[in-house]
């Protein structure tokens, strides 16, 4: 007996447990197959039960590389390898300059990238699906995230926030797209007396986390959630340490990790919850801690994004590039056991924040307006109403030469 030929329910609980990466290469043997592939209620239970295989991706030269890192010290020094950037499916309202993708967020499967002219694309690079989304608005943050409701299927939604600088009254601006109407609508009654760190957040479970601090004190720094499906802001404790910079990562997508800059101490920690998920205040471990003093050319290193192998107690940094940078990522283990530093581009004028991330694939789809499908059900409705309606007046019209002949 043939795989396909195995009864419906047993056929979907197999390819449920099948890789995203390997179901990909079957849509195109089996027409059966792919309408299984591209079913809201298999998606979710594939994202469910299939394995998580991450690839590890970087913002590099304005497009997103994958790249692998070698840290098994017992074989080699540890190492990178840099890979083609990933082909960027243009659309009808894309061009050539619109592929320069200066920011990038991910929300489990999907990327939300702004691009150098403003313009923000929603990415499925597994499956090769784009959504170009217009209203981008200058001095503007996003994040990506989705509605938890008690049926299989998600609702993504992005928000947009703008906020005044620091020291100035917070006249703070909140929008929310949705892609189930595809518009846009701002969000009222909310005015935050604190502000968001525009680097270094995450997306977990559908809903975005941030470091953040209060408008007149800096150093009052605390871990803020946003929940896709109340549409507020949620504010959480974060580990019991001087209030300096801060970046979030996260931990097997299942823990969220902060990289603990001290600069007072030139010393780096990294910390991991071990309570997520929970109602109660979270808990921090730390894992390790690095001894910035191996950086004797850059004593006060700038980080945008990390990476921690926990099991390995090694974080992998890339920092910033340009003329005045070094243009490399750092590789450094516990208690300053090694410390690597690989140029990942030769020398640029042009400057970018690079940011380095675990993507999981996944067969999520970009959801498209269900105003769409309205107006086709709609449309055939009327157009139903409007064959109705001829054959109304057809009768009547025959009706009444039948009453002509008879008078």
């Amino acid at each position: 007996m043939m795989i396909s030929d195995l009864p419906h329910h047993l056929l979907e609980e197999i390819l449920s447990r099948v890789p995203a990466t390997t179901l990909r290469r079957l849509r195109t043997t089996c027409k059966q197959w792919n309408a299984l592939l591209k079913d809201q209620l298999f998606t979710e239970k594939h994202h469910r039960k299939a394995p998580k295989q991450p690839l590890l991706l970087m913002l590099k030269e304005f497009r997103i590389c994958p790249l692998s890192v070698e840290l098994d010290l017992s074989v080699n020094a540890p190492s990178i390898e840099f890979k083609d950037a990933l082909n960027l499916k243009k659309g009808s309202h894309s061009s050539s300059q619109d592929s320069d993708i200066m920011e990038v967020f991910h929300c489990e499967g999907l990327l939300l990238c702004v691009t150098r002219y403003n313009k923000l694309l929603v990415w499925n690079p597994l499956l090769g699906e784009t959504k170009w989304i217009h209203h981008y608005k200058e001095k503007s943050s996003y994040a990506l995230g989705y509605k938890n409701k008690e049926s299989c299927h998600r609702d993504y939604k992005i928000l947009r926030y703008r906020q005044s600088p620091k020291r100035e009254d917070n006249v703070d601006e909140f929008e929310i797209y949705e892609f189930s109407s595809d518009s846009w609508r701002f969000l009222d009654g909310i005015s935050l007396d604190y502000y968001i760190q525009a680097i270094g957040y995450v997306s977990l479970q559908g809903n975005t986390y941030w470091v953040a601090s209060d408008r007149k004190d800096d150093y009052s720094m605390f871990l803020l959630s946003f929940d896709f499906t109340t549409e507020r802001f949620i504010r959480l404790n974060l580990p019991p340490v001087p209030s300096t910079m801060m970046l979030l990562s996260l931990v097997r997508e299942e823990q969220i990790s902060v990289l603990h800059m001290n600069h007072f101490q030139l010393k780096m920690e990294l910390w991991v919850t071990s309570n997520f998920g929970t109602e109660t205040a979270l808990s921090w471990s730390k894992s390790f801690e690095v001894d910035l003093h191996v950086l004797d050319s850059e004593r006060y290193p700038f980080f945008t994004t990390f990476l921690l192998d926990e099991d390995k107690k090694v974080v992998v940094c890339p920092g910033p590039s340009g003329l005045n940078f070094k243009n490399v990522v750092y590789i450094i283990g516990e208690n300053d056991e090694y410390h690597k530093e690989i140029p990942y581009v030769r020398s640029t004028q042009e400057p970018w924040l690079s940011c380095i991330f675990n993507y999981v694939p996944s067969l999520v789809q970009i959801q498209q307006p269900t105003q769409t499908r309205k107006r086709k059900r709609r449309s055939k409705l009327e157009h139903a109403m409007l064959v109705t309606k001829k054959q109304e007046k057809k009768r009547r019209h025959s009706i009444h030469i039948e009453t002509v002949n008879v008078d």
